[in-house]
């Protein structure tokens, strides 16, 4: 930990890098940070909505709060698995701790999440019906999806520079994920043949590591409702185990990771 204290210009200086290099070149710049996901929303929102009309109320707005905590876990992790292999110059020339650099780059991605959750605030406090005062449990939740992430992230980057094929498999799985995860529904919207299967869903909901941040995210913010016991537990206790396994297996494989890269 004193390392990374130590490095502490060093993580500030890879954000802004990171920060500046998506957006470089751009005419749009940051803009492009909600345009992506607002274009998403209206695709999907005539799909979802208007062809197969969904029952969830201010169905756009509900799905652009999904995308907020699907953007933060996956966009984080996603981004993660392939920094080192990205920046292996200066992974093999300079000593520093390593986990810097994935930490780095889901900051930065964070901050796609963070200009999409102040849009979001203030339509959810305008727009919702449910209760205002679970918005207080919103940053705790926030923190437990950024937990998860950054534990995930650093397990999948210290493995990606041993085997290459993880960014290759991320890709592939991230569209089927998208669509299993409750981003244009909720498990209690859903018609009722599918509701009928309660093992597959129960498999959908917990076997996904993704779905009860999201779930939670969408209680606190858009429903108004104090999320369930089930999914608090598990969003605690899923952070505080990827958190502990992903900064002892990146401190184990680290070793390695000069020669590799």
């Amino acid at each position: 930990m004193l390392g990374l204290s130590a490095s502490g210009p060093l993580y500030r200086n890879l954000v802004k890098r990171e920060v500046r290099q998506r957006y470089k070149g751009s005419f749009l710049g940051l803009g492009w940070t909600l345009l992506n996901p607002l274009i998403l929303v209206a695709a999907y929102s005539v799909v979802f909505k208007f062809l197969f009309g969904s029952p969830i109320a201010n169905y756009a707005l509900f799905m652009f709060v999904g995308l907020i905590g699907w953007t933060l876990f996956y966009g984080g992790i996603s981004e993660a698995a392939t920094s080192l292999v990205s920046n292996s110059s200066l992974v093999t020339k300079v000593r520093f701790p390593r986990e810097i650099i994935p930490l780095a780059t889901m900051t930065a991605n964070a901050v796609i999440s963070g200009a999409m959750l102040i849009i979001a605030i203030p339509l959810c406090l305008l727009l919702g019906t449910g209760s205002k005062i679970t918005l207080v449990a919103l940053p705790a939740f926030l923190l437990l999806t950024l937990g998860a992430t950054v534990g995930i992230g650093l397990i999948l980057s210290a493995v990606n520079v041993y085997f290459r094929d993880v960014a290759h498999i991320l890709a592939a799985i991230g569209t089927p994920l998208f669509f299993l995860t409750p981003i244009f529904y909720t498990y209690d919207s859903l018609p009722s043949a599918a509701s009928s299967h309660q093992v597959l869903i129960d498999i959908l909901h917990w076997g996904n590591p993704i779905s009860p941040y999201v779930i939670t995210i969408q209680d606190t913010l858009f429903f108004g409702r104090w999320p369930t016991l089930a999914d608090t537990l598990y969003c605690v206790i899923a952070a505080v185990v990827f958190l502990l396994i992903g900064f002892v297996s990146f401190r184990r494989m680290e070793r390695e990771m000069a020669v590799e890269l």
